[in-house]
């Protein structure tokens, strides 16, 4: 794989027919050209519902040396028995930083350091693909130093982990999510229904589908990021779009709903909940406008109209509110 290719992670998050451990590991060895910092990397799924604590369900690894996922394994049990685990804090700081960004003193753990320091480790560059529900998706890959992430790194793993949360949200809810149009990859629509037969929903999904059959051709290869950006993470806050092959081996493209549902607040729109959340888990308004495939003053828009409904003036308040102790 080109060290460039970022769209096949993207591939590999629509992934919704092999089981979610080799989804998984998948997903694990797809990002290692990419992230490895010499360590392999390690792809993890999570609770994060509750805001002070964080549980793992389940994780994978790729690279050379297994010793690297039991030794995460276990600095990550030692933090969740903490008082305030320190992996809740990293769960929504952000969609792209590293440990010692975040939580600087976990770093620097009595108990994590004897595990790191035989493997020459002391940092990790982690990824979380989150959405509202508080479920998502986690890439991490330890490092020889301590460091900050640097905008490249944010600005592409920032939209990549977009495409981990709303695979994941697709697979875990597969059954219940309808198609409403299949297209072919040139943007011809071959049917559509309910939602997807407005005019403007059929532009959309037209348009979208180009721009996913454009990032999957010869830019993935000329300028992954620039594949990455074309390739968004949702059709009008709506719709993923999945391959479907028919028996002769014609490729189609569906369009599957698939929004993120967003549970609190009770008295906000959808979408008001949606940017809210997304807000909370330390999203910039422009990358929730690429995971939602919305505008960013449509997302300004909601932001707003949710602070105003709930009487607060930022997002830190709101966590303020929500938070036990009322700790942001």
């Amino acid at each position: 794989m080109s060290r460039s290719d970022l769209v096949s992670v993207i591939e590999n998050a629509y992934d919704t027919e092999s089981p979610e451990a080799d989804w998984l590991l998948g997903l694990a060895q797809a990002a290692r050209a990419h992230l490895d910092g010499g360590f392999g990397v390690v792809a993890w799924l999570f609770d994060a519902r509750d805001l002070t604590r964080t549980r793992v369900e389940r994780n994978a690894f790729a690279g050379d040396d297994p010793r690297v996922l039991e030794v995460m394994a276990q600095c990550s049990d030692i933090l969740e028995r903490e008082a305030r685990d320190p992996r809740a804090t990293a769960h929504r700081a952000g969609p792209c930083q590293t440990f010692s960004e975040v939580v600087p003193a976990a770093n620097h753990h009595p108990a994590v350091r004897p595990l790191l320091d035989p493997i020459g480790a002391h940092d990790m560059l982690g990824v979380v693909g989150a959405d509202p529900t508080g479920l998502g998706v986690g890439l991490g890959a330890l490092l020889p130093a301590a460091r900050a992430a640097t905008r490249q790194e944010v600005r592409r793993w920032s939209r990549v982990v977009a495409h981990l949360a709303a695979g994941y949200r697709l697979r875990r809810t597969l059954a219940a999510r309808p198609v409403h149009a299949v297209l072919r990859p040139d943007g011809r629509l071959e049917h559509a229904e309910d939602a997807a037969k407005t005019r403007e929903a059929r532009e959309a999904l037209r348009h979208a589908a180009r721009a996913v059959d454009r990032a999957r051709g010869r830019l993935r290869r000329e300028d992954g990021d620039e594949a990455v950006e074309t390739w968004r993470g949702l059709v009008s806050g709506r719709w993923s779009l999945i391959d479907q092959f028919e028996s002769d081996g014609r490729r189609y493209v569906v369009a599957r709903e698939n929004d993120p549902e967003a549970p609190f607040p009770p008295n906000l729109t959808q979408r008001e909940r949606q940017v809210l959340i997304y807000r909370m888990l330390g999203h910039p308004s422009k990358l929730i406008a690429y995971e939602l495939g919305l505008s960013q003053s449509t997302i300004s828009m909601a932001l707003s109209a949710a602070l105003a409904k709930l009487g607060v003036a930022s997002v830190t308040e709101v966590m303020r509110l929500l938070m036990p102790g009322g700790e942001a």
